[in-house]
């Protein structure tokens, strides 16, 4: 699992074996959120306050995410309740944009590739993804 909340966390991701599809995927979501919260060329700018971008990565404990606020007594990522989820075709993978909005003003966005979990985490995707 990788937790995202400044450009600096971005730019740690270009020596991790991220695809380079996901990576400008991201890249430009934080932008996005950057710049519709906060001055553009701010390098201190933060998503603490507002919700991290979280990448999941294959063999995450997606039953126990405590360290992003989805714990493991309420069955981690499958206990949570998502506002949406996307797939998004890369061209080389696909992905999926989960966003769970704990309150008004503090959302958290998690971003995985398709087929790196197991059979049941991938089945509840999909139908989330489909609703």
């Amino acid at each position: 699992m990788r937790i995202i909340q400044t450009q600096q966390d971005m730019d740690s991701l270009h020596v991790s074996p991220l695809s380079p599809a996901l990576f400008g995927h991201i890249q430009e979501y934080f932008t996005q959120l950057r710049d519709s919260f906060h001055d553009k060329d701010d390098p201190y700018f933060s998503l603490q306050p507002y919700g991290p971008i979280i990448i999941l990565e294959a063999g995450d404990n997606l039953h126990d995410l405590n360290l992003v606020g989805l714990r493991r007594e309420d069955d981690g990522f499958f206990g949570s309740c998502p506002e949406y989820v996307e797939l998004y075709d890369l061209g080389n993978i696909q992905i999926y944009k989960i966003v769970v909005m704990n309150t008004n003003d503090y959302i958290i966005t998690l971003f995985t590739q398709v087929g790196i979990h197991h059979k049941e985490a991938e089945q509840w995707l999909r139908e989330q993804a489909e609703v």
